[in-house]
C-alpha cells in the first residue's frame, strides 16, 4: 500500500511537471473568415491554409451556434458563450436582446469577452483587433483594445501585417469579412466563392509573412475559423452546409498533425485563447477550450 501511495505521488508530480513544462506561446493571433463553410474545403485552392491544416490541429467540423448568422456567431467566438448567455440573437445586433446574468457584465458595461480578459489580467499586454465588417464593434469591448481598426477590403492583411511588425501584440484579431459577400451574391460553391478562398490564402500568407518579419513566428499561436457556412445564396438555418466550418489551431503550444475529434463550438474559441494566454475565465463562460489540439 505504501509502495502504491509514493508512485501515485510520483506520478502526479511528474504530470504536473509535464503540464508546467508545455510550451505557452507569447502571442495568439485569430483569423476569422466570415462565412467559410466546411463543405467548399476540400475543393477549395487554399494551399498555404491546407499547409497549415496539415501542420497542426484540425477539424471541418466546427459548429456554429443557432441561428447560423454573423453577429451571434462572432459574439460567441468572443464571450465564449451561446446567446441563451449572452443574449445576441440575430444578424445583425448592435446589443443583446436577452438580459444577461446578473453576475456577468461587471467592466465597460459588456459581456465579458476575451479580450477584456486579456486587458484585466494582462494589463500592460498589446492587443489589436482589424475587422473589416463594421457590425463586429458591438460585439467585442472595444475599450480593451490597445488599437481597434475598420479596414477596407483587400487592405486587412496589409494592415494587420504592418502593426503585428510594429508592435508585436499579445492578442490579435483579424476578421475578413469574407467569402460572405460572393456567398450571397453568386452561392455558397460558386466560381466567385472559390476565387475569394484563393484570394483569401494569400492574404493569409501575407500575414504569416508579417509574423516571421516580426520575429514571432515560433511564439506564436494562430486560429483560423468561421462564424458560420453557407447553403444556396444565404445562410441562418440548421443545415451542416450553414453551420459547419473549418478550425484550424496551429503553432506554438498546438499538437501537430491533429485532427480534433471532439466536438467544438463557437463558444469554445475564446476558452482555447484564453487557456493558451494563461487567463482565469469567468463563470458565466461556457465553452471549453480545445485541449485535443494544445500540447
Amino acid at each position: 500500500m505504501k509502495r502504491y501511495i509514493i508512485t501515485f505521488l510520483l506520478v502526479t508530480f511528474v504530470g504536473y511537471l509535464i503540464a508546467e513544462a508545455a510550451p505557452k506561446p507569447k502571442h495568439v493571433v485569430f483569423i476569422g473568415l466570415d462565412g467559410w463553410a466546411a463543405n467548399t474545403y476540400d475543393q477549395s485552392e487554399m494551399p498555404f491554409v491546407k499547409k497549415l491544416a496539415a501542420e497542426g490541429a484540425f477539424t471541418k467540423e466546427k459548429r456554429s451556434v443557432l441561428p447560423s448568422s454573423s453577429a451571434v456567431n462572432w459574439a460567441s467566438i468572443f464571450m465564449g458563450a451561446g446567446p441563451e448567455v449572452h443574449g445576441y440573437l440575430n444578424w445583425g445586433s448592435k446589443t443583446p436582446e436577452l438580459n444577461q446574468p446578473t453576475d456577468a457584465v461587471k467592466t465597460n458595461g459588456i459581456f465579458p469577452t476575451v479580450f477584456q480578459l486579456a486587458r484585466l489580467q494582462h494589463p500592460k499586454a498589446d492587443i489589436a483587433l482589424f475587422a473589416e465588417w463594421d457590425g463586429i464593434k458591438h460585439l467585442v469591448d472595444t475599450l480593451s483594445f490597445s488599437h481597434f481598426e475598420q479596414t477596407v477590403p483587400e487592405a486587412t492583411a496589409a494592415r494587420a501585417g504592418e502593426y503585428l511588425k510594429a508592435v508585436r501584440p499579445e492578442l490579435t484579431a483579424i476578421v475578413f469579412d469574407r467569402p460572405d459577400h460572393p456567398g450571397h451574391d453568386n452561392g455558397w460553391g460558386s466560381p466567385e466563392y472559390y476565387a475569394m478562398m484563393t484570394r483569401l490564402d494569400n492574404s493569409i500568407a501575407e500575414i504569416f509573412k508579417a509574423l516571421e518579419k516580426a520575429g514571432m513566428i515560433d511564439d506564436t499561436m494562430v486560429i483560423i475559423t468561421a462564424d458560420h457556412g453557407g447553403k444556396g445564396t444565404g445562410h441562418g438555418g440548421t443545415s451542416m452546409s450553414e453551420m459547419q466550418s473549418p478550425l484550424i489551431i496551429w503553432g506554438k503550444g498546438v499538437q501537430r498533425a491533429t485532427t480534433i475529434t471532439d466536438m467544438v463550438v463557437s463558444y469554445d474559441i475564446a476558452p482555447t485563447i484564453a487557456r493558451a494566454l494563461g487567463l482565469k475565465t469567468p463563470s458565466c463562460w461556457r465553452g471549453r477550450a480545445v485541449t485535443q489540439a494544445l500540447r
